[in-house]
């Protein structure tokens, strides 16, 4: 018997046993894709990632927790984060947005590194756990304070979109700080220190708000950056890890507010999540598929469903599906949700006449 080929195999029917529920219709464009509910109850869910060994990772944002799933069922793994409100109107007093661990990321088959984000800017950090306990057995690496002299610049703060370089020395971090200096930043993984890499002010990009980081070769990340709620102003900065230099930038016509990437199993490209930001409800989000042209500045973007409510962040799983986190039909209430879409691995776009 192989005994790997038997793990991986119970592995899988342990994250697929979710999809024995009804297949859920998201408007997907192509009888190859099936959409299945995997988890749901949460609260703001910001993150799903998956551990060496395959096990679903969750930022259960607004719980102030990061789950595992099991089985096919959530297991608390860390608890006790601080949570804040990220937006407070300030003539009626209505809070919005409660926020705590945005990103979560696996160092190796023991470590999870994950952003404190619930923390006022220039005070969140990134926390590392080696098991399950509560977010002060962290280890915590530094906080980065003002980058500018605005006055408004308070520090890096929202920290989310965790990825980790492909020797493991690295965690790659989206920084949400003062928009007058915009940061993608790293963490020296051995050291626990935490500092700017890229700043998108710096090189001339007025896009702000990155989002997501993908290692992209040994030399370059990929930053998604979301810009302006509600308008058609997305990039991906394709940015030099040592120089903290611009390769190639591409802009994303047709996603309004996109949040997750994730890079496509055969490295054929990528998937974004497009949440199309509202700071009242949460409207119908948008799956694509998408190409970086080399020599264009502009992405090639086909739409898979516009009919998700409001996706932040995806992950492929060992099983080829792509998880995506979504706050659901409200936000601030535990009716978010993670589902899993396959069928994706297997498409391929048509080709321009």
């Amino acid at each position: 018997m192989n005994v790997r080929k038997l793990a991986a195999g119970l592995l899988l029917l342990a994250i697929a046993a979710p999809g024995m529920a009804e297949d859920l219709d998201l408007g997907l464009k192509g009888k190859m894709y099936k959409a299945r509910l995997v988890l749901d109850g949460l609260s703001n869910p910001s993150s799903v990632s998956f551990s060496p060994a395959g096990v679903l990772t969750v930022c259960d944002s607004a719980n102030g927790q990061v789950l595992l799933v099991k089985d096919g069922k959530a297991e608390k793994y860390i608890t006790g984060f601080t949570t804040e409100y990220w937006k407070v109107d300030a003539e009626t007093g209505a809070k919005r947005f409660k926020l705590g661990p945005l990103s979560s990321v696996w160092v190796d088959d023991k470590t999870l590194a994950v952003a404190n984000a619930g923390l006022a800017d220039g005070e969140e950090n990134i926390l590392f756990f080696t098991g399950p306990g509560t977010a002060a057995d962290g280890k915590a690496t530094n906080a980065v304070g003002p980058t500018s002299d605005d006055p408004k610049d308070k520090g890096e703060g929202n920290l989310t979109g965790l990825s980790l370089s492909e020797d493991g020395s690295t965690i790659y971090v989206a920084g949400q700080g003062a928009d007058t200096k915009t940061w993608v930043l790293a963490v020296d993984v051995a050291t626990k220190k935490l500092a700017g890499l890229a700043s998108a002010d710096e090189a001339g990009i007025e896009i702000n708000s990155p989002m997501a980081t993908i290692p992209w070769n040994k030399q370059s990340i990929l930053a998604l950056y979301s810009g302006a709620g509600g308008k058609d102003d997305g990039l991906i900065v394709q940015w030099n890890v040592e120089t903290g230099k611009v390769i190639k930038k591409w802009t994303l016509p047709g996603l309004t507010d996109p949040m997750g990437f994730a890079k496509l199993p055969d490295g054929r490209g990528l998937v974004v999540v497009d949440n199309n930001w509202a700071l009242t409800e949460v409207k119908a989000g948008r799956l694509a598929r998408v190409s970086l042209v080399k020599d264009a500045d502009e992405a090639k973007v086909n739409i898979i469903s516009e009919g998700l409510h409001g996706p932040v962040s995806c992950a492929f799983g060992p099983d080829g599906d792509l998880y995506i986190a979504q706050l659901g039909a409200e936000f601030d209430k535990d009716k978010g949700q993670i589902i899993a879409i396959s069928g994706i691995k297997k498409f391929e776009p048509k080709k321009a006449k």
